[in-house]
């Protein structure tokens, strides 16, 4: 099983999302926080699972539901990093990655 980071720059996107979404219904901060917890814990079972990002191959990319979360895999320390978290609608270009 791989380890998960949080850089601090997702840590802040998944707040901020958070808080957003909190806003308008508790029940959707809600569930995003739940879905996000879900699909990071699978991520540390199955890290290879969503494709490189058309971009930038050294990220991955794994939607989730209105928003697109964005990691690396070091495969010799057996670790996954969580870089950023966007809307789906937002034009990420790489730099915003790293």
């Amino acid at each position: 099983m791989f380890s998960v980071l949080h850089l601090p720059t997702a840590i802040c996107d998944a707040s901020e999302i958070e808080d957003y979404l909190y806003q308008y219904s508790p029940m959707a901060a809600n569930k995003f926080v739940d879905e996000l917890d879900i699909q990071v814990a699978l991520l540390s079972r199955h890290p290879f699972m969503y494709p490189a990002y058309e971009d930038d191959p050294f990220f991955r990319r794994m939607v989730l539901g209105d928003y697109i979360l964005f990691y690396s895999v070091d495969g010799g320390r057996e670790l996954v990093v969580v870089h950023r978290i966007f809307h789906h609608t937002r034009d990420v270009q790489p730099h915003m990655l790293g």
